[in-house]
């Protein structure tokens, strides 16, 4: 978490008293909720509600994760446009996505006829597409530093019927589409099935969607968090998926037996315990938020290296592509198209040339699996 986050965050808990829940919502198709959240689990974590992707016996298999970032996306859609450009791409099965991942995943799910809208997503917009500044009164209000309605109105734009018909086509193929937000009320990560909420027939299933998507990001303090109705009780409170997981992976997403399986994970920023060792600020706030963003950095570290234990332990080829040691990781919030460009032909350069690598850096002996 960068500096500016951190302060959003501060300030918002301070205004807290301040913010209330909404008494009415625009959406309230509570049946439509329940059937897209994969929640219910038994005493080893699998899902009772299958949520699996339909397999052929000893066909290929290729499960896309994309972790979240910021304006950091720009990488990992870089990566997808170098790796359509060589031609190797494939049609993953599964694709998931927190934070801007989650903005990102529905154009990777449906194939490289939406890289131009990756293009443009990631190397033209600016922090004025994205959200305004509140002022004083209305961050009292909404808590959040940021009016997120540009947001919105770019996800409602994407999000129409012709969108959600292509990936309810692609999800009764068997392929499946899911999405991490965090449900704060309950301090539980939430998993979305895209593809259910597209197939289903209710004249909601859009407002849903651009929900879910809305909430993946929706950065504490910095964002306003989006209130879903869930059950017979008030409206859940559900902010940016990278709070409890910087990278949406499960078991079932892949096949333990199967003989040709492989897991993508496209991390948006460094994979590494240390920073770019700058000398941090001596004031408090300062220190705090360096603390902070290290130990954000440690978590990302460590979730890439359970989906490369978990991927390895089920047999399957484990792949991972991050920004290189070197490169500048700018402030995720910011959205500058000259950064965002020079991320975005990073990531494209890995994308067409397959620099893809097998674990994850600077594993110990023991870590590394046999």
């Amino acid at each position: 978490m960068a500096r500016p986050l951190l302060c959003a965050a501060m300030a918002a808990t301070l205004l807290a008293g301040c913010a209330t829940r909404p008494e009415t919502l625009s959406f309230d198709d509570v049946p439509l909720v329940r059937t897209a959240i994969i929640s219910a689990v038994d005493d080893k974590g699998a899902p009772l509600d299958d949520p699996t992707p339909v397999r052929q016996v000893g066909a290929r298999h290729d499960v896309l994760v994309l972790s979240g970032g910021g304006s950091v996306g720009a990488f990992g859609a870089g990566v997808l446009v170098g790796w359509t450009e060589a031609g190797t791409r494939p049609n993953f099965d599964v694709v998931t996505g927190i934070s801007t991942g989650a903005l990102m995943a529905t154009l990777a799910f449906l194939g490289s006829s939406r890289d131009a809208d990756l293009i443009r997503a990631y190397t033209s917009l600016t922090s004025k597409d994205i959200y305004k500044r509140r002022g004083v009164i209305g961050f009292a209000r909404k808590a959040s530093v940021f009016d997120r309605s540009p947001l919105e109105a770019m996800i409602e734009q994407m999000v129409d019927d012709r969108l959600l018909d292509q990936v309810a086509a692609e999800h009764r193929k068997g392929r499946r589409l899911f999405v991490g937000t965090t449900d704060l009320d309950n301090g539980v990560a939430t998993v979305w099935d895209m593809g259910r909420i597209a197939i289903s027939s209710s004249p909601q299933r859009a407002a849903l969607y651009r929900k879910v998507l809305a909430a993946s990001a929706a950065i504490p303090g910095a964002f306003s968090p989006v209130y879903i109705k869930q059950g017979d009780g008030p409206p859940t409170m559900h902010v940016d998926g990278g709070l409890k997981q910087a990278m949406l992976f499960r078991s079932y997403m892949i096949d333990p037996k199967g003989s040709n399986e492989n897991v993508w994970a496209v991390v948006n920023g460094h994979v590494s315990y240390t920073g770019n060792r700058t000398l941090s600020g001596t004031n408090s706030g300062s220190i705090l938020g360096r603390s902070v963003s290290e130990m954000l950095r440690t978590i990302t570290y460590r979730e890439v290296e359970r989906i490369y234990t978990m991927s390895r332990n089920a047999g399957v080829k484990f792949n991972v592509a991050y920004l290189r040691d070197d490169a500048v990781e700018p402030n995720p919030i910011i959205f500058d198209p000259v950064s965002m460009q020079s991320l975005f032909d990073e990531g494209k350069a890995l994308g067409k040339t397959g620099r893809w690598q097998p674990l994850p850096p600077r594993l110990e002996a023991l870590e590394r699996m046999k």
